[in-house]
């Protein structure tokens, strides 16, 4: 006999089953979402005008609130208000540090309308043991510039002695920079400091240029521009009015691959250490799994992306192919027959040919750059086609000619 209560079931169980499938699938929708959705953030970097901890003579000073502006401090802060005053921003951010607000005041003046945060994590490095030494001589001045370059490098976990270290000083500019995006805005302007600006660039972009660190440091109210999120990363448009490439070199890229590997495990090891000191356990054994899972994701990242850069970049040294040419040799027989008959037009074409070729007139300049590049595929095409309209048009010319000497031959018999 057939159980008929079993039968009744089976529907129900599937629609069970299909309805626990399309949750699953729409919690997976729901949870990826947020990084689907999230905009490009451009970080509008301005380091402040001069303060009396800038002028000669005075000492390095980075505590809170810090050193006031100098006259020509205001000056520059008007200045650069006005510059960015068309930037099309979205609220103001600004550090703890008084001189960084005094900057930013002009701007606000200018821009009622735009939200203002003051955000702790862009204040300035903290120098440590060398506060106070001179800021424009001296190992003090040397040791403060030289360990956050370090850090540039990927040696995060060096601090300055009796100051930060490169993970902490990334992990609470990141911290501020988290509270923009909690915040939504897409297109802020943010005073902060030189060391601030330079270091937390080179650490974090993906097309860093170290080099203009030495030869181009950040002067009062200069300007960088990064665009990026904190999950894709980050990307450097320009440094103090300097434009800078989207697509670094082989070199670079393979830089911050080896920077991108040797800093998770010490940034695992900093969240780790962070965790203990909570006393929370939980946090410790997630900060533990998630350290683990962060260096092995490193190093399959790393030898993908290098073997993709360097790949790409043998890929990009190959010649490029050969453009298609056009069999011209109908078109040379024909030209030549047209000229044996003393076609007055064949004769006129080529020497009108011959002068376009040479013209260097204003409007002819150009031609011959063109002949003389090398042509993409899609040039290749273009002059394949613009070659046999070339020959059409010198063929259609010899059958005119042809057609004249014809006529020519019979009035003549007609004359006589």
């Amino acid at each position: 006999m057939r159980d008929h209560t079993r039968v009744g079931l089976r529907p129900r169980r599937i629609l069970t089953g299909c309805a626990t499938v399309l949750a699953t699938i729409g919690l997976f929708l729901m949870s990826a979402l947020p990084a689907w959705a999230a905009d490009t953030i451009t970080l509008t970097w301005v380091r402040h005008g001069e303060s009396y901890g800038n002028i000669a003579g005075a000492g390095i000073d980075t505590t809170v609130p810090g050193p006031e502006l100098t006259e020509l401090g205001e000056q520059q802060a008007a200045a650069v208000a006005t510059q960015l005053a068309a930037g099309g921003y979205d609220s103001i951010y600004v550090s703890t540090m008084i001189r960084t607000q005094q900057t930013a005041a002009p701007l606000e003046a200018l821009k009622p309308q735009l939200p203002v945060y003051q955000e702790a994590g862009f204040r300035e490095i903290g120098a440590g043991i060398f506060e106070g030494s001179p800021v424009d001589s001296g190992l003090g001045r040397i040791g403060y510039f030289l360990i956050p370059v370090a850090w540039t490098l990927g040696l995060r976990s060096v601090p300055i002695p009796l100051g930060e270290n490169g993970n902490e000083f990334d992990a609470r500019v990141n911290d501020s920079i988290a509270s923009v995006v909690a915040n939504g805005d897409t297109n802020p302007v943010v005073f902060s400091h030189g060391a601030t600006i330079m270091m937390w660039t080179m650490m974090n972009v993906d097309n860093p240029d170290l080099g203009l660190l030495l030869t181009h440091p950040l002067g009062n109210t200069a300007v960088v521009v990064v665009t990026g999120t904190p999950e894709a990363g980050w990307t450097l448009q320009s440094w103090d009015g300097i434009a800078v490439s989207p697509n670094p070199s082989l070199g670079t890229q393979l830089f911050v691959n080896a920077r991108d590997l040797v800093v998770a495990p010490q940034t695992a090891l900093y969240n780790v250490v962070q965790a203990i000191k909570t006393g929370d356990l939980t946090k410790v054994v997630a900060a533990v799994r998630e350290g683990v899972v962060s260096v092995a994701r490193a190093g399959v990242t790393f030898v993908k992306n290098t073997v993709t850069d360097v790949a790409q970049a043998i890929v990009g040294a190959l010649p490029a192919p050969p453009a298609a040419t056009v069999d011209t040799t109908s078109t040379t027989v024909r030209s030549a027959s047209a000229v044996a008959t003393g076609s007055a037009d064949t004769v006129d074409s080529r020497s009108s040919s011959s002068n376009s070729a040479t013209d260097l007139t204003d409007g002819n300049k150009a031609e011959p750059a063109k002949s003389a590049s090398h042509p993409t595929r899609r040039d290749s095409s273009v002059r394949t086609v613009g070659d046999a309209s070339v020959a059409g048009a010198t063929g259609n010319s010899a059958a005119q000619a042809k057609k004249g000497a014809a006529a020519s031959r019979r009035a003549h018999r007609a004359a006589a």
